[in-house]
């Protein structure tokens, strides 16, 4: 079984703690010898690294370029000037993965910046919430949770050493080209982020009557306005790194709210089969059809 040896982590806030937990907890099976955070903000490090996160918190964000293994847990934007920085400086025969939701520009960064003696490859890990912060980490949250992979190069040791730190992290490790990624998350994750923030901002929009309305919102809001609640940058930088897709996604989905205009204009039967059509596609994607 392949070793990891240090491993150092780049951001220390919801998933760069819920990584690095489950790698101190799988570390001697893996041969983990050190699981460090760097956090531009060390007290968000230090927090982490309490939470059990990891085992010390690096100094400044050159110390990271010492471990064997690097991971990247920050907003895409951040990872794309990080690679940009950094990347050429990676150590030879070291090991890179990110954990950005958008994966095309990440993967076309790590090919410009990253020296191919580093085995480089994006990640996504499907877990977290709409929390931000160390403290939103759930224990355990990555255990069977998928966890994508995509290559940004012809590199069979860049992928080993990825699924052998999503195999520690208990997740299920998925390999997606890029683009491909990008297609589906765009309308099954970026623009649900996008919907529930307009949908709690037409809610907001009563004036006088937010008492009430806020004694009125159920569990349907509530279930379907939760990404509202999320990190606005974080939200924004996956959104704007993956904009072609989530704009090709809106436009789909403003075809889905003409539909359902054009049917409540005609009368229950035609609402019915526009929503009976939706419920179909529910189950679908699901996988309970």
């Amino acid at each position: 079984m392949r070793t990891l040896g240090s491993v150092a982590i780049v951001g220390a806030g919801q998933v760069g703690t819920m990584v690095g937990s489950a790698l101190l907890e799988a570390g001697p099976a893996l041969g983990i010898t050190s699981v460090a955070l760097y956090d531009a903000d060390p007290q968000a490090a230090a927090a982490s690294v309490a939470l059990g996160g990891g085992d010390l918190v690096l100094p400044d964000p050159a110390s990271v370029l010492q471990a064997q293994v690097v991971v990247l847990a920050i907003p895409v934007t951040e990872i794309l000037a990080w690679l940009e920085e950094f990347g050429p400086r990676l150590r030879e025969g070291g090991a890179l993965l990110d954990t950005g939701s958008s994966k095309a520009a990440v993967v076309a960064a790590m090919a410009r910046f990253v020296p191919e003696g580093v085995h480089a490859i994006g990640g996504h890990p499907m877990a977290g919430n709409e929390a931000s912060g160390p403290s939103a980490a759930i224990p355990g949250a990555l255990s069977e949770a998928l966890f994508v992979l995509s290559p940004c190069r012809p590199d069979r040791e860049a992928l080993e050493i990825a699924t052998a730190l999503v195999a520690a992290c208990g997740a299920r490790p998925l390999v997606v080209e890029a683009p491909d990624h990008d297609r589906l998350v765009a309308r099954t994750s970026h623009l649900p982020h996008l919907v529930a923030s307009a949908l709690a901002a037409v809610a907001a929009e009563v004036g006088d009557d937010l008492p009430l309305t806020q004694a009125l919102a159920g569990t349907g809001f509530r279930s379907t306005t939760r990404l509202a609640a999320s990190d606005s940058k974080m939200v924004a930088a996956f959104v704007s790194a993956n904009r072609r897709q989530v704009e090709a996604a809106l436009r789909e989905f403003r075809r889905e709210l003409d539909r359902l205009e054009l049917a409540l204009e005609s009368g229950p039967g035609a609402l019915e089969e526009v929503l009976g059509a939706g419920r179909a596609a529910h189950a679908l994607v699901l996988g309970r059809a």
